[in-house]
């Protein structure tokens, strides 16, 4: 180990020998030099002197510790000045403050980044110190290196956690701020709304004003998708209907993130791409929000978000809010519904069904034309589309082949007969009655027998259907809507209904009403009706029976 000269041993004076106890002796003074000069060597932290008479300053000593700690063996760092430690991660700062400290002959700590021989940066706290010589002359400096990597890491960490949890408490504040307006706006248009529509524009008015942008669609389980409604005016306006089971959640898109929304009934929260169609061009994330309640999907909203904070953040928040609205739906949905305002009517295609076995058996489509009940079960007419050459004969072979039973057959000289037919009660009977469903309408097609149902509720309508493919044998859903229902005053069925009559029809119609002509026996005859009318008995009765059939189909459509 190379030490400078103030380190090593010198030969002294003889002095007069002391007897015992009378004080320090020369080889007392010799081992004391020699435990300094140990204890410098083998401390453990790294210790080097500068010559500071000489330019640059370069180094005279370094002990073991310094080359632990850096790599650098002395005879590399002996005759150099200690920057050979500095690199392009040591900051000018601390460098400064050590040049300034021994500009003014002054100690000073400082920490910099400093490089291993390997390349390796590391943390080193160095301490540096003036030595001066008998004249107050700065001689040397002494410096004392430590590693105190593990411990600036720790102190770092220490910072990042810090500045994560104020970054996350301010996220949360300004989350807050943000989604107070939106919750409250919802909440109001939830309670307020008249309509469903009405709803539906207001929840998105109220989101877009907060996010990005925002859209909202309606489920529609028959084919299951999803359909655009509203729209916030910049996005969404082109989006057509999105498949539920794409198969590809993985997929940044919004079409990928609404599906999986709906599918799986939770919030979805992906990035999105700066090139995706019909998307905000400054959003940067979207989340896919699905409207639930009970059994019942009533579709999804949209939202777009221009950071991904919104991944972080806001699911729950969003959750509620999806809860929310879909609970406003299914209210005001059922007021309507208690208002005979709206029913659900959706069409099932049976294919196994008496009823096409029947049509197929005769080569022709059933169109139906009403059911009537005075047989003492329900009994269907049907008008034979298409039928090649159809008889009554014909027509009961092909009922019996089928397990249909024909108690009529009507008008068969005609291009369409009228057949009056009934049929056993199958399981789908059941399943009416058990969800108050009313099967309204038949059809037949390509041998394929076509249910009607109305269900006054959402939930129960969506609980049929589901229920009915489950159980029923070659059962689908071909259609499902929210049907209005139009309400006629009795003054405005009266005035629908005189619209379709001539003055004639009208005429013959009061006369004959007024005069008891409809009582039996008659009070008036048609004759003298006929003459009132100024026309031929075989003219009255044309009129009056032109009426009549007018205001039976006036009914009867109903």
């Amino acid at each position: 180990m190379v030490r400078p000269e103030f380190l090593k041993s010198e030969p002294r004076a003889e002095r007069p020998t002391r007897g015992p106890g009378s004080g320090t002796s020369a080889s007392t003074d010799a081992v004391g030099e020699s435990l300094k000069t140990r204890m410098m060597d083998e401390a453990p932290v790294g210790i080097t002197i500068a010559d500071a008479t000489q330019p640059d300053m370069p180094l005279i000593y370094v002990n073991a510790a310094f080359e632990r700690m850096t790599g650098y063996s002395p005879s590399y760092a002996i005759g150099r000045n200690c920057r050979f430690l500095q690199g392009e991660e040591t900051r000018e700062k601390p460098v400064r403050q050590m040049r300034v400290a021994i500009e003014e002959g002054e100690a000073v700590t400082v920490e910099l980044r400093n490089y291993r021989r390997s390349g390796e940066l590391f943390w080193n706290e160095v301490t540096i110190a003036p030595l001066r010589d008998d004249t107050g002359d700065i001689a040397y400096y002494v410096g004392f290196q430590q590693d105190v990597t593990r411990r600036k890491r720790a102190e770092q960490a220490a910072a990042d956690r810090a500045a994560r949890i104020e970054h996350e408490r301010t996220a949360q504040s300004r989350l807050l701020e943000r989604l107070d307006g939106v919750v409250a706006d919802v909440t109001e248009a939830v309670a307020l709304a008249s309509s469903p529509g009405e709803l539906r524009q207001e929840v998105v008015r109220s989101i877009a004003d907060t996010y990005t942008g925002a859209w909202i669609g309606t489920y529609d389980p028959a084919t299951e998708t999803v359909e655009l409604r509203v729209a916030d005016g910049k996005t969404g306006s082109e989006i057509e209907a999105i498949p539920v089971a794409t198969g590809n959640t993985g997929a940044r898109s919004t079409n990928a993130v609404v599906a999986a929304a709906v599918d799986d009934r939770h919030v979805r929260l992906e990035s999105i791409g700066p090139d995706e169609p019909n998307e905000p061009a400054e959003a940067a994330a979207v989340a896919g929000v699905p409207l639930y309640f009970g059994e019942a999907t009533y579709g999804a909203i949209a939202v777009y978000a221009q950071t991904e904070e919104l991944r972080r953040h806001e699911r729950d928040v969003l959750t509620a809010l999806g809860r929310t609205v879909a609970i406003g739906i299914n209210a005001l949905e059922s007021q309507r519904t208690l208002r005979g305002e709206s029913v659900v009517e959706f069409q099932l295609t049976l294919g196994d069904h008496p009823l096409g076995s029947f049509a197929e058996a005769l080569s022709c489509s059933l169109q139906h034309i009403s059911t009537v009940g005075d047989r003492g079960e329900r009994s269907l007419l049907f008008e034979l589309d298409g039928a090649p050459a159809v008889d009554a004969e014909r027509i009961h072979a092909a009922a019996e082949a089928t397990g249909v039973t024909v108690h009529a057959v009507l008008v068969a000289e005609t291009d369409v007969p009228v057949v009056e037919v009934s049929v056993d009660e199958t399981p789908l009977e059941e399943l009416l009655r058990e969800y108050s469903g009313e099967l309204c309408g038949w059809a037949v097609e390509d041998g394929t027998a076509i249910a009607t149902i109305e269900v006054g509720r959402e939930a129960l309508a969506r609980s049929l259907a589901a229920d009915a493919m489950e159980q029923l044998a070659n059962v689908d859903l071909r259609s499902y809507r929210r049907r209005e229902q139009t309400h006629e005053t009795r003054r405005e069925f009266v005035a629908e209904i005189e619209s379709r009559l001539t003055e004639r029809q009208r005429a013959a119609l009061i006369r004959a009403h007024t005069s008891g002509y409809f009582e039996w026996p008659h009070e008036t005859s048609g004759d003298e009706l006929a003459d009132s009318m100024g026309v031929t008995r075989s003219t009255f009765h044309q009129h009056l029976r032109a009426a009549q059939r007018k205001i039976a189909a006036a009914i009867l459509d109903r």
